[in-house]
Formats: C-alpha cells, structure tokens, sequence
C-alpha cells in the first residue's frame, strides 16, 4: 500500500493518503493479522542489524509504530533511532513501543524524503512498504539520495511491494485484490484496503529495484526475503566502506 504516483514531492500532501494512514488502527489491524508477513520480514532483516558491534544511528522511514524494529533495539549497540513518519497516530503508538530505549529515539512527523534532504548521514536506513509511494522517477530519486546519506559501510534496508517480471500492474492489482480477500480482515476494512491500492499503488517488477539500487551507487545488493504470494520483497542495498 501506498501513496500516489507522485514523483519525489511530499507523500502527505494527497488527502487521501493522510486520511487511511491517520487512521492508524486500520493498519494496526493488517500488522496483527501478519497480513503482509511483518514477522518474517523483521526475522529477514534483524541478522543484517545483529552484524553491527559497534554504536549505530538508523533512520526508519515511514516507521509506523515501529513494531518492526521495537523488539530487536534493545539488543543491539544503537546509538539514535530516528523515526518518520505522516501518521501521528503511529508515533504515538511507536513512542510506547520505543519506551526501553527512549533515551535514543527521536521521532519525527512528516514526509519520508525530507531527512534525506538534509546532510545528515546514518548508518542504517530502513523504508518498509512505501517506495511504491512513487512513480519510476522518485523511486530512482529516493535510491540515489539514500545512498548519499548513508555513511561507509552503511546499509538500506528495502522492503516493499513488486510486480512479478513481465506482470502488468493491471493483474497485479486483480491478483492483490483477491490476496487482501484471504487476509483475517473485515469485509469493510479489505475494501478499504483495495481502493487505496488501486487508486495509489505503483509497484515495479521485483528485478527492477535492485538493478536501480546498483545504478545509484550501491557496491552490494542481497535479496533478504520474498513472500506474500511474491507481492513483496525484501533487500540489503550495502555501501562498502
């Protein structure tokens, strides 16, 4: 799910958009459900995270209530979590599942390409679920400015939605559409999640990102993880020191 085809401007500007995110507790119930496999995701990735021994700043992109990364924190040598995202409504919550390292998290409401803006750089940087929020051009935008905020020996974290290779969007959207039908969601909430998907959702062929990734810079790229009946994806995209 995500926002329009919008290129690189702010994701929050489309009402719509802010609206189904706002309503947080819908998306609470796709996560609690495991509708879109969050734990397998967080079980891919938190081994990359585990390899870091030393003190480490990660910015979380469109962090939601950071339930993917809550229960690992505590575990590892960070030093500052920094979360974005557009829903206040999911900070708040993140703000509580963030309470055991609260001394290093800041979080921060508002479209997920603007830290990317600044010259801040970051050891880590995760999006889950929201480079779809562009079209073919903001995608490669975001790519290249996350390379250059990221710090040597720095990795982005890419989770997100795919096409299969040579599937059209047009069945992929007739594909998702019967996917979200099998999800333990009420009717109401699955029609709600269809609209927004038709209406906003742009996902490229899964062989197409990490070809992207490497045009922008990135020394390594590794797929992590493939489900959700290959609607979605996960990659390590590394900067080599």
């Amino acid at each position: 799910m995500g926002a329009s085809q919008s290129g690189v401007a702010a994701v929050s500007d489309d009402p719509a958009i802010a609206e189904f995110f706002n309503g947080w507790e819908l998306y609470r119930a796709i996560i609690d459900g495991n509708c879109m496999e969050h734990r397998e995701v967080g079980a891919a990735i938190t081994p990359v995270l585990a390899e870091r021994t030393s003190p480490f700043t990660i910015l979380d992109l469109g962090c939601g209530d950071a339930a993917l990364l809550a229960p690992v924190l505590p575990d590892l040598p960070l030093a500052r979590y920094i979360g974005v995202d557009i829903a206040q409504g999911a900070l708040d919550a993140a703000r509580a599942l963030l309470a055991p390292v609260r001394d290093r998290v800041e979080l921060r409401q508002a479209d997920l390409m603007a830290p990317l803006a600044d010259a801040e750089t970051f050891d880590v940087i995760l999006i889950s679920f929201a480079l779809h929020h562009f079209d073919a051009a903001g995608k490669r935008a975001f790519l290249a400015a996350a390379r250059d905020r990221l710090r040597p020996g720095g990795d982005l974290l890419l989770i997100d939605v795919v096409r299969t290779d040579g599937q059209s969007r047009d069945d992929y959207l007739d594909f998702y559409d019967d996917y979200v039908h099998t999800w333990p969601v009420s009717a109401d909430l699955a029609g709600r999640i269809i609209t927004h998907v038709r209406r906003n959702d742009w996902p490229e062929e899964v062989s197409t990102l990490p070809q992207w990734a490497t045009a922008a810079g990135f020394d390594t790229v590794t797929q992590l993880y493939q489900g959700g009946q290959n609607t979605q994806a996960a990659w390590r995209l590394h900067r080599t020191p």
